[in-house]
Parts: C-alpha cells; structure tokens; sequence
C-alpha cells in the first residue's frame, strides 16, 4: 500500500469518528451545563448550503525555514503527513464536542503551520479567513493545525471576517502542539457579519516549559461561540488567556476556557472583559483544573464585566477543581456599570458626557489591548472599539 494511500485511510476514520459522534450528540441544547446560556436553536433550523472557505495570506520569506501551506496540500506531502498524522485530531474530544465532530466530519481545507525546532520568526504570521458565498445560507468549516518545535517562537494572528449582512456558520477548529521550550503568541480575531452564527474550538498542548498567550477578541456575529482548551502537560509551562468581547442588540458571545494543570510546577493567568449594551447577552465559564500530581501550580483567573445598559445580561462562572494541595490558585468575578461619579467628574473638567463615557469604556478594555504586542493589531482593535461604542450610542 502506498505512503498516500494509507494516509488517507487515516484520515477517512477520522472524519468517520467525527461523523458517528456528531450524530450521537446532535446539536447541543440548553439542558446541558457547558451550552445552558446558549441556545443554538437558529443554527440548527438554518439550512446551510454551498460551504466555503477562503483562506487569504502572505507566504512568508522562504529564508525563515517554517511550513505554512493549506492542509489538504500538506496532507499529500510526506514529511509533512507524518507530523500531521502525531496531531491531527489528538488534541480535540469529538466525543464531546458536537460542533468539533462535525468539523472532523466534513473539514475540507485550512492551515497547516510548522516551526521546525530553533526557529524563531521576528514577523507575525497573519491568517485571514473570509466568509463568502451565495444569497442562501453557508456553511465553512476551516480546520487549523499549529506544530512549534522545541525552542520555536511564533506570533500567529487569525481573523475571521464575513460580509456584510449575510448569514452563514463558521465552524473552526484549530489545535495548536507547542513543543519543549517553544513560545507561541497567538491572537484570534472575530468580526464575523452582524447575522453570522461562529463556533471555534481551540485546543493546545504545552510541553516542558512551553509558553502560550492566547488573546480571543469577539465584536461581530449574531450568536457567537468560543471554546478554548489548554493543557499544560509538561513541567515548568504557562499560559496566559485574556479575551474581550463586546455585545449589543440582541447578540450573543459564549466564551467558554478550561486549563488544565497536569504537571509541577506549571502557572496560568486569565483574564475576560465584556462590554455589553442593548439587550446583548454574554456568557463567561472558566474552569481551571488542578490534577493530582501538579503540585506547585500558581494559577489566576478573572472575570471583569461592564453593563451599559439595563436590558443586557452577562452570566459569568469562574471554577477551581483543585485536587492537590500544594498550590496557589485564585479566582474572581466582578459585574459593574459606568461610574457615575467619574462621568461626573470629567464633565466638570469640560469634558462631553459622551467623551466621558468613551473614555472610561476604552479604559476598561485598554487593560486588555494594551497588552497586545503587534501595533498593527492593537491599533485595529482600538479602531473596532471607538467604532462599536459610536454605533451604541447613535442607537
């Protein structure tokens, strides 16, 4: 049998796997803890047709000796099938996950990225994933894999981005192998269209002394979910999670985390900021696992939420499952309005009441974009952000 031929038997019991879970689970509904707060009602009445997936990007300078090629090319190539075949759906449960299996399922492309072991890329790598297709309803479903070799560096931005007023489902999966001493930067980025449905898993793996800083930004989507799994499976690793997402109208932002401490040693800091107006509604579930043998483990999580308006509702669930008591671990949860009295106080310095509210909004998620490395991406979501409160308040 040949190389090709048996790497694609492989890959058709995975996408069969992903098919018989799919259909086992069906789609989620609100009896079940993970999905309480979100009902997925509209994407399961929606008939989605002509799925398609569009990736757009800059091939890097071939002198910086990394792989980034779509995954249905680097699925054909044998060196590179071998280290897809150690990762490729080893990171994400489609047994429990519906969204995830039907991805596994019916994934037809997406990126295949690779460090090779010493690397270090200066220049962020960007992947733009755009939504486009006809009038009636679609469906994308692009599937991500990240490899860092061991003492790699990387800063990896992803963007979702759909048209104007159409209506489709991005369903993205996206796994991410972060080797011994690697560190990974990565930024994901949603400003889907104001009537799309966006589902993500992202799942990563840290080995010894790994290092990952996720930044999950969420402004576009009319029902949006994030889930974001991290395993620190070797010794001495960390990561850092911060997320913003902003609501209005009668949107919806699910995001959903889970770290999971599985070795010594290991520490983790989390923080999620929501800004909602309108009638929007957010959700924040954040777990973070502490196993038996993690002793040592230092961990930190915040939820911090800011209301605008009295119809917009947030429902925020900060967990510790401690199992071992040599650790320090910390959480908090915190739903507050505008300060009256700083508005106050900045109107008496001559300051427009409007200014004055932009002011404290932006402070309040300055915490987060403020501690995104690439100015490119940071000026961006400031943009995003002046625009989505002018768009709040002219409405």
């Amino acid at each position: 049998m040949s190389t090709i031929v048996a790497e694609q038997n492989w890959i058709e019991r995975l996408r069969k796997k992903g098919m018989d879970d799919f259909l086992s689970l069906g789609f989620p509904t609100t009896k079940l803890e993970d999905w309480k707060y979100t009902n997925v009602a509209p994407i399961r009445r929606t008939t989605f047709i002509n799925g398609s997936f569009a990736p757009r990007f800059s091939t890097p300078d071939a002198r910086l000796n990394i792989h980034l090629l779509p995954l249905s090319e680097a699925l054909q190539d044998p060196e590179r099938s071998s280290v897809i075949k150690d990762h490729l759906g080893r990171h994400v449960d489609t047994s429990r996950h519906a969204f995830a299996a039907w991805n596994t399922a019916v994934f037809s492309d997406g990126v295949y990225l690779e460090i090779p072991r010493g690397v270090i890329c200066e220049q962020p790598i960007h992947l733009d994933f755009v939504a486009a297709g006809s009038n009636a309803p679609w469906a994308c479903h692009p599937r991500n894999l990240i490899v860092a070799g061991q003492d790699s560096q990387i800063t990896l931005v992803e963007s979702f981005i759909g048209s104007d007023d159409d209506v489709y489902l991005t369903n993205t999966v996206t796994e991410i192998a972060v080797g011994p001493g690697a560190v990974i930067d990565y930024y994901k980025i949603e400003r889907e269209s104001p009537r799309a449905f966006h589902v993500a898993v992202i799942n990563a793996h840290l080995a010894r002394d790994a290092n990952l800083t996720s930044h999950s930004m969420s402004f576009g989507g009319s029902l949006v979910r994030n889930d974001l799994n991290v395993v620190l499976g070797g010794e001495g690793s960390h990561c850092t999670l911060n997320g913003l997402f902003v609501v209005d109208g009668q949107r919806l932002v699910d995001n959903h985390t889970r770290i999971d401490h599985v070795r010594p040693h290991a520490s983790s800091r989390e923080l999620y900021k929501g800004v909602l107006a309108g009638s929007g509604e957010g959700v924040f579930n954040g777990a973070i696992a502490v196993h038996e043998n993690a002793q040592k483990t230092d961990a930190v999580q915040h939820s911090k939420n800011l209301l605008l308006s009295r119809e917009a509702q947030i429902n925020t669930k900060p967990q510790l499952e401690i199992r071992n008591n040599d650790v320090r671990c910390f959480h908090g949860a915190a739903i507050g309005q505008i300060d009256t009295e700083a508005v106050f106080y900045l109107k008496s310095r001559g300051i427009a009441e409007w200014d004055a509210k932009r002011i404290l909004v932006s402070g309040f998620a300055g915490e987060v974009i403020d501690s995104i490395r690439v100015s490119a991406v940071r000026d961006q979501l400031e943009h995003l952000m002046e625009g989505w409160f002018q768009s709040v308040l002219e409405a």
